[in-house]
C-alpha cells in the first residue's frame, strides 16, 4: 500500500513539474490560447483512496474506490466550479463471514483556484451512500486539496489531485454506533472543453 501511495505522489509532483516547466519556458497554456470559446468542460477522474477511517475493518475505500463523471465550468489560470456522480462496487465480509455486496455512490461538488499557473488549490463537498441488502449508510465529506494539469492539445488536459477528506460523523448500521474518521484521496483524471 505505501508504494502505491508513493507512486500516486510521485506522479502528482511530475504533473505539478510539467506545469511549471511550461510557465518557466514561457509558453502559454493550449486551454488558454487554443480557441475555448467556452470553458464549459466534461471529464471524468479514477479516485484513489488510503481509506475512510471508519467500517468494521478500516480498509473500506481503500485502493481505486470511485470511476467519477463529471462537467463543470473551468476558465484556464483562473479556476474551475465542477459537479461529480461517483460509483462503485465492491463486497466486503461481516462478523459472521458473510459475504454481501456494496454499491457506492457519490455527488461532489468542487472549487478551486489557480495559485501559480497550472498549479490549483480546491476545497470540496461530497454526499456519499453505500447501499447494500443488510442495510445502508450516507455521509458527509468534506476535502481540502492541491492539484495541477497538463495539457495536452488546444482543449483536452490531464489532472492529478490530492485531497485530504473529513468524513463527518454519521450513524454506522453495520457497526451499531456513530463513526467519524479522515483519509487521503487521489484523482487522475480528463476534462474536454466541449466548444
Amino acid at each position: 500500500m505505501k508504494m502505491k501511495l508513493l507512486s500516486v505522489l510521485l506522479l502528482l509532483l511530475a504533473c505539478s513539474g510539467l506545469g511549471f516547466a511550461q510557465n518557466a519556458s514561457g509558453s502559454s497554456s493550449g486551454a488558454a490560447s487554443g480557441g475555448v470559446q467556452v470553458p464549459i468542460f466534461v471529464g471524468g477522474a479514477l479516485e484513489f483512496g488510503s481509506g475512510t477511517g471508519v467500517g468494521a475493518q478500516n480498509e473500506r475505500g481503500v485502493g481505486m474506490r470511485n470511476i467519477e463523471a463529471m462537467v463543470g465550468y473551468w476558465y484556464p489560470r483562473l479556476g474551475f466550479i465542477r459537479g461529480g456522480y461517483g460509483f462503485s462496487a465492491f463486497n466486503e465480509t461481516d462478523d459472521n463471514n458473510d459475504s454481501y455486496s456494496v454499491k457506492h455512490h457519490d455527488i461532489d461538488v468542487e472549487l478551486a483556484v489557480h495559485v501559480y499557473g497550472d498549479l490549483y488549490v480546491k476545497g470540496d463537498y461530497s454526499r456519499a451512500r453505500d447501499l447494500s441488502d443488510i442495510g445502508d449508510v450516507a455521509w458527509n465529506e468534506w476535502g481540502l486539496g492541491i492539484g495541477s494539469i497538463v495539457n495536452i492539445i488546444s482543449k483536452t488536459l490531464l489532472f492529478a489531485e490530492v485531497d485530504y477528506r473529513w468524513v463527518l460523523e454519521h450513524y454506522d448500521p453495520f457497526l451499531d454506533k456513530r463513526v467519524k474518521g479522515t483519509r487521503l484521496q487521489f484523482n487522475f483524471g480528463f476534462a474536454v472543453y466541449v466548444y
